[in-house]
């Protein structure tokens, strides 16, 4: 942003950001537990979640970096391992365009195996193409614009994921790791669907890689809707509180859905994919892109995309363009919304010029 103080364009980035937070906080699908997780982690930040996290992107990335970004829910296990939920994958990818473009990274996805083809068919209705790591690396030097990804399983088997989140690390030195709505396990070690029920042996074990990255200083960001994905346990004790089955679960094992690993930076919302989307929003308006979150038209194509792949909305079991109970057209709608912040919050001050060596368009 241009021709304000720097005072002026903090108080307007600020309160964009709030803005950003309640729409995507609003209980459009009457879940009920989305205005105590807001609250909770609102007190825990003292500052928009969404520009926290937007920040943390802006300051921690740079063009060629990787970012890794775990998605993913195998929605009804006890079925198959391979039925996995909408809610995540177009979120993961969508974001993950937005990043691509306004910082230049390179995204890494991380899901489980079984849900690799679906999460490959989403990133490239987002714009990517989904090649191996090097090559997507490889595609930030060529001379014709390239805009790719890589979708990578990671394990089940927490021993592996272990392994598998050193190797990592320690391979692509991720700028930062994000987790898209991805199970997260309680003080037992157990993972838990929102209805108590114990989804642990078919969920990737990512917070073996939230561990190892804060371990190592790499910041961590948790995106979610109902207080048992990664990110939650910072605000484990509220969660523990106030949402169902929070203190005790509906599994044997009765410590409860709410995650014990804590990541440095969290944002709730309604849906997941809302989250992702919010976090782009921000990171248009401080990077100055008005373009920078995706359009009504590429949210839908995602979801249609995700769908025809055959993710599920996980409250009505349908292969249908909607997640969390939520049709198509009222995600589109939070989009539209979303787009107009930003470009209310740009317009007073003039679009600031984006950072010479940022991605061009997607």
């Amino acid at each position: 942003m241009v021709s304000a103080s720097h005072r002026q364009q903090r108080e307007l980035l600020r309160a964009v950001a709030d803005d950003i937070d309640h729409l995507i906080s609003i209980d459009l699908n009457r879940r009920g537990v989305i205005k105590n997780l807001f609250a909770a982690a609102r007190r825990k930040t003292r500052q928009p979640l969404v520009l926290r996290a937007a920040e943390c992107l802006h300051d921690h990335c740079a063009q060629g970096t990787v970012v890794l970004i775990a998605t993913g829910w195998p929605d009804r296990p006890w079925i198959s391992p391979a039925i996995g939920e909408l809610d995540g994958p177009p979120g993961a990818a969508l974001l993950a365009r937005a990043v691509h473009r306004m910082l230049g990274v390179v995204p890494l996805f991380l899901i489980e195996d079984q849900l690799q083809p679906a999460m490959r068919a989403t990133a490239r209705a987002a714009g990517f193409s989904c090649l191996e790591p090097e090559q997507a690396l490889a595609a930030c030097d060529s001379p014709a614009p390239i805009r790719a990804a890589s979708v990578l399983p990671f394990p089940t088997e927490r021993a592996r994921a272990k392994t598998e989140a050193t190797r990592l690390v320690s391979t692509f030195q991720p700028a930062v790791m994000i987790a898209v709505e991805k199970g997260s396990e309680n003080r037992k070690g157990i993972i838990h669907n929102a209805r108590g029920q114990d989804t642990t042996e078919h969920m990737a074990k990512v917070d073996e890689l939230v561990r190892v990255c804060r371990d190592r200083g790499i910041p961590t960001i948790g995106i979610g809707d109902g207080g048992n994905e990664i990110g939650m346990g910072m605000i484990e004790e509220e969660i523990r509180a106030v949402i169902p089955f929070g203190e005790r679960c509906a599994c044997p094992c009765g410590a409860g859905i709410a995650p014990r690993q804590a990541t440095d930076v969290l944002i709730t919302a309604s849906v997941s994919n809302w989250g992702a989307y919010g976090l782009a929003a921000c990171l248009a308006v401080l990077t100055g892109d008005p373009e920078g979150i995706h359009s009504e038209e590429m949210e839908t194509r995602s979801l249609r995309e995700a769908a025809d792949a055959g993710l599920i909305d996980g409250n009505t079991g349908y292969i249908d363009p909607g997640a969390d109970g939520i049709g198509v057209g009222a995600h589109a709608a939070i989009i539209t919304l979303l787009r107009q912040l930003v470009r209310n919050a740009l317009e007073p001050f003039g679009l600031a010029v984006r950072a010479p060596g940022k991605a061009d368009e997607a």
